[in-house]
């Protein structure tokens, strides 16, 4: 159950290449992390140059990015998140075209019983699983 927000700075993509950049960061996280594709977020989010700034400078010539994904603690290793990590950022520069060293993947491990989707928290879908 994965939410993955991405911000860049600059002009909106094409609609086109929004979903196509939502399609890719969906499969590269079901083939990379093991999570599943029906309950899977992408959030994509553009910034005007001037609001997006690196060493204190706004960013006129390039892009920059900001990639968060948001899974449960303790259900990937750190092998998979550091390929994770890598290929989000190649995808992240191939479609958005060259970006500053400054451009971030994050992985934030939240604990399964502080999220959860459909009202239940992912607490809860371990122990309802174990229970049937």
């Amino acid at each position: 159950m994965p939410v993955i927000k991405i911000q860049y700075s600059g002009e909106p993509l094409s609609n086109d290449t929004c979903a196509m950049l939502q399609r890719q960061v969906t499969g590269l996280i079901n083939r990379v992390l093991g999570k599943a594709l029906p309950v899977t977020a992408v959030l994509i989010s553009s910034l005007p140059a001037q609001q997006w700034s690196v060493g204190g400078d706004a960013i006129t010539q390039q892009r920059s990015a900001l990639m968060e994904i948001f899974i449960t603690s303790g259900t990937n290793s750190a092998d998979e998140k550091q390929q994770m990590i890598r290929e989000a950022y190649s995808l992240l520069d191939a479609t958005l075209g060259a970006l500053l060293e400054a451009s971030y993947v994050v992985i934030q491990e939240i604990a399964p019983t502080d999220w959860g989707y459909a009202g239940l928290t992912q607490d809860q879908r371990r122990r309802t699983k174990a229970q049937s």
